[in-house]
């Protein structure tokens, strides 16, 4: 009797082992040459859009929360300062002019701010706000209920640079761990950050005030690129984008960030992704 028993419990194991296989999405690995990899729902990253400018004397508050979030999130939270709006009209000793058309084309599509410091969280709109534009005091809040989500979609960044053209290509490796329907958009920036320049503060303008995240431009048009792929298990979008950095770029400091998004009614960011060329 007891080896009966034994055996029963033996086949009951295989079969369950059996059915979770057969159940499970096996899709080829992104990152290696062969293998299959069960492919799931990973953590979902955070994007922090801050929208700020020079002439913004609270801006620089702004600034230092995101860089307490940061410190406090790590790799799941990714940020972009956007120069944008009437704050960020450089000065006159200003070394440059931080605005891009593709910042002040985002400023409006992400729901224009009433006041500076603001940002967009995820390009979500959360219960009980007006618009996807959110005030200092929510961010820490926000960010941390973000953290409890799943994203159906891995992104895999890869970046390639030639010093000597200063050629940055960026490939990105798009799964689902599930089928998904809806259209979606795919956009690529690029931020610097360790950029020394004119800032007003509390205590006047500072000349060597330290810019992060400073979106720079983007690789795609500000509202992203179509994805007319289909997001169905077993299938990969690939993705790539190319452009020159300009001499004046320190390509040590320069990040490229990717997002899959929606569009239409609902502009929510699905996965981000982001690697610096100093990696």
């Amino acid at each position: 009797m007891k080896n009966k028993v034994t055996k029963l419990m033996l086949l009951l194991t295989l079969a369950g082992l059996w059915s979770c296989n057969e159940n499970a999405p096996i899709i080829p690995c992104l990152s290696c040459n062969d293998g299959e990899v069960i492919v799931q729902p990973t953590d979902k990253k955070i994007l922090v859009e801050e929208f700020t400018g020079v002439r913004c004397v609270n801006c620089p508050a702004g600034s230092a929360e995101i860089e307490n979030l940061l410190d406090i999130h790590g790799e799941r939270l990714i940020a972009v300062s956007i120069h944008a709006g009437f704050f960020s009209t450089p000065y006159a000793n200003s070394n440059e002019d931080y605005t891009i058309p593709e910042g002040t084309a985002l400023e409006g599509f992400l729901d224009s701010p009433l006041g500076y410091p603001t940002a967009v969280i995820n390009r979500k709109l959360f219960e009980n706000q007006d618009d996807l534009q959110l005030t200092q005091t929510s961010w820490g809040g926000l960010i941390q209920q973000e953290k409890s989500e799943l994203s159906p979609l891995i992104l895999d960044l890869n970046l390639t640079f030639d010093e000597g053209s200063r050629q940055l290509t960026a490939n990105t490796k798009i799964q689902p761990a599930e089928n998904l329907t809806g259209e979606y958009r795919y956009s690529v920036m690029v931020t610097e950050s360790g950029i020394k320049d004119v800032q007003l503060t509390p205590d006047g303008e500072i000349e060597d005030y330290e810019h992060k995240h400073v979106l720079r431009d983007m690789m795609t048009p500000f509202n992203g690129e179509s994805i007319d792929e289909d997001f169905t298990v077993g299938t990969t979008v690939e993705k790539e984008h190319q452009m020159t950095l300009p001499d004046s770029w320190d390509f040590n400091k320069v990040t490229v960030i990717v997002l899959v998004h929606e569009t239409g009614s609902s502009r929510e960011v699905i996965q981000v992704e982001e690697k610096s060329l100093a990696d």
